[in-house]
């Protein structure tokens, strides 16, 4: 499943991410990693989600329905760039997650054939990462662990190696789709209180908003569904071909057939004014 060339998704390094991310790889010809933005305490940059304890019954919507995974950092500080981050190999926490996935999701259907076997070799040499930079390598690798078996591969990039030009949040995106030949920049939700979509308009590239829901699957508990979990949490649970069929673009979608193709001029208004009022209703 090839991304789209002209298409561009940026995104900050995440360990072990959730399915929605590897949707918009699947969309994309070039996947930009945010490697030069500041370190965030409570982000996702260092940590993700997974299924509550075995015996721990799911709670009701208004408590979460989860536990954090968290990769132990050295010294860290608020102003720190994420490439510049350290593992703190004093802990042995590599071990520790592993031994966690696996009791968590051990008895799962698909755990032990679908993702053990990518987890061992990934904390097998995550546990020998130190110094400046073992984090951008660590989480870069728990990203690509299900590329191939998603049949995924992006060109990636990362954005320190892009000419940076001022710290606006939009602008920044919008040189990374120049700087690159993208003629579409296939946005996540997250950005919807912050992107302005007339700064893609002025230069004819393209907004498009991600639209993406996996159905709801077995997550082998009692009680509500939780989504957002890490994408272990749904291999260990789903057949690997049935991630890649919720992984096609929709038949009648902006991704349909070829694609999004470059904007005219006259149509960019239209396109972004489009997508700003779904945005808002």
């Amino acid at each position: 499943m090839s991304g789209h060339p002209g298409v561009l998704v940026a995104e900050q390094p995440h360990y072990l991410p959730w399915v929605d991310f590897y949707e918009q790889v699947a969309r994309a010809g070039t996947l930009v990693v945010l490697d030069d933005v500041q370190w965030l305490r409570r982000g996702w940059q260092r940590r993700t989600r997974v299924a509550l304890p075995l015996g721990v019954p799911t709670p009701p919507p208004t408590e979460p329905g989860f536990q954090w995974l968290s990769i132990p950092l050295e010294d860290p500080h608020r102003d720190t760039r994420i490439r510049d981050l350290a593992v703190d190999a004093r802990q042995p926490w590599a071990r520790k997650h592993l031994q966690t996935l696996v009791t968590l999701y051990g008895g799962r259907p698909y755990f032990r054939a679908q993702v053990l076997p990518l987890l061992e070799p990934f904390y097998d040499a995550a546990a020998r990462e130190s110094g400046p930079g073992s984090l951008l390598r660590v989480l870069l690798s728990s990203m690509a662990l299900f590329y191939e078996p998603l049949g995924l591969a992006p060109k990636l990039v990362c954005s320190s190696t892009l000419e940076r030009r001022g710290e606006d949040k939009t602008q920044r995106l919008v040189e990374y789709c120049l700087q690159t030949g993208a003629h579409t920049y296939y946005s996540g939700t997250g950005s919807t209180l912050y992107l302005k979509p007339e700064r893609f308009r002025a230069v004819d590239v393209r907004l498009l908003w991600q639209r993406f829901r996996h159905p709801d699957y077995a997550q082998g508990r009692e009680g509500r569904f939780v989504m957002g979990l890490s994408v272990v949490d749904v291999l260990a649970n789903v057949p690997l071909e049935t991630v890649r069929t919720w992984l096609q673009p929709s038949p009648w979608g902006p991704f349909a057939g070829n694609g999004p193709q470059p904007l005219q001029r006259a149509e960019a208004e239209v396109a972004s004014d489009a997508g700003l009022s779904k945005r808002t209703k």
